[in-house]
């Protein structure tokens, strides 16, 4: 089995130099003349959640996205034209994501993106197959990309790849023995559970203990002292900011002390806001690039920034967004407003360098290969390495 790549904490150094290039300079000349086949104004819709109890999560995707349209725009737009922004607001359920959807093509967007919350982005699929429009998303079920849409392409890392770099994680940089995974029982927590158990077996050390608890539940000790008994030297966990938040203050209160490695809800702020320093130290997340985390002093600026402008500290979405409308202006510039040949170029995406990590398009259209393995301070993430997808 071919093992990801795993590499050190980032140089303080970094910049965001690719960024900063297509701010700084001048369109080519071939730029120009392709720019003359694109309308004054060039649209883009995106359809995120803005109500609801995950609005927070959902306003990412917006924020990532209007503060490279705002920065663009104040520049050389796309191809010379300036960049209208049109966001839908698609509620929870997948007839308001279809609405949404609907409502932003009437305005006959160039490429449309959408949100990171896999149900409702499958619910715009068939939509999406049929107009034939470049469709940018971050949602993480791994079968979203797997649908034969060739104008579907994903921004950010996804569950399949997670149960891959994770267990390889464990084993070879932790080297630990007996995992035990403890999941939220739903399509999310239970598909991931699956795979990460087969990755776990292929490295010849098959999980001690499997368990879930139900996204209501509050209270997890039963689990983790089943976990305890059954010898358990690492409990892997996967599920939201609320879950991970009980499970590490029971793992703490019942003096259990198993290290905890999960997706990026162990180093969500709003699972620390609820954590004690105490509870939240040393557990371990591998998951998408979280800015403030970042030992460059540029890319903390641009999280302040983004933070002060939105109201709202910029998660492992945001950048995703960011990065993917630079990549777009790239594209725009080089060969102007077709559909076809956008779609085209965003297949033959290959290192496109972004705040973090760079992008590289897979057979399925999936961009983002690279995850960050953070480590709690107490109540504070530090980035303490990357780790790439086998192939990357």
């Amino acid at each position: 089995m071919q093992r990801p790549k795993f590499s050190g904490a980032i140089s303080s150094g970094f910049i965001v130099a690719g960024i900063v290039a297509l701010l700084g300079t001048g369109m080519p000349s071939a730029a120009r003349a392709a720019g003359a086949v694109c309308p004054q104004t060039i649209n883009i819709g995106l359809t995120t959640i803005l109500t609801s109890d995950v609005a927070l999560l959902g306003v990412q995707a917006r924020n990532g996205v209007q503060q490279a349209v705002d920065e663009i725009n104040a520049k050389s737009g796309f191809a010379g034209k300036k960049v209208k922004l049109i966001v839908e607001d698609t509620g929870t359920s997948g007839a308001g994501a279809i609405n949404a959807l609907n409502r932003v093509l009437e305005d006959k967007p160039l490429v449309v993106y959408s949100m990171m919350i896999s149900p409702l982005v499958f619910a715009q699929s068939a939509i999406i197959k049929k107009a034939e429009i470049p469709f940018i998303v971050a949602a993480t079920n791994a079968k979203i990309t797997a649908q034969g849409i060739p104008w579907l392409f994903r921004i950010h890392v996804h569950d399949g790849q997670l149960a891959e770099m994770l267990p390889n994680y464990v084993v070879h940089t932790m080297k630990k023995t007996k995992p035990a995974i403890l999941v939220v029982a739903d399509d999310f927590g239970l598909g991931a559970q699956r795979a990460m158990a087969e990755t776990f077996t292929k490295l010849g050390v098959p999980p001690v203990a499997l368990a879930s608890y139900a996204g209501t539940d509050k209270d997890m000790s039963s689990q983790l002292l089943n976990i305890k008994d059954k010898g358990a030297d690492v409990v892997i966990v996967f599920g939201r900011p609320t879950d991970v938040t009980i499970i590490l203050r029971t793992d703490k209160s019942l003096g259990l002390n198993l290290p905890v490695v999960g997706n990026a809800s162990v180093v969500a702020q709003t699972a620390l806001a609820n954590l004690t320093a105490d509870e939240a130290n040393g557990s371990v997340a591998i998951g998408g690039m979280i800015p403030q985390a970042s030992p460059d002093a540029a890319v903390k600026e641009w999280a302040k920034k983004v933070a002060d402008k939105f109201k709202v500290p910029p998660d492992n979405y945001t950048p995703a967004y960011y990065d993917s409308v630079y990549l777009l202006k790239s594209i725009i510039d080089k060969v102007g407003c077709d559909k076809d040949a956008i779609r085209k170029e965003l297949a033959a995406t290959k290192d496109f360098q972004g705040l973090l990590i760079k992008y590289t398009a897979d057979k399925n259209g999936d961009l983002a290969h690279t995850a960050g393995i953070y480590r709690n301070n107490g109540r504070t993430p530090e980035l303490i390495g990357k780790i790439s997808e086998s192939g990357f």
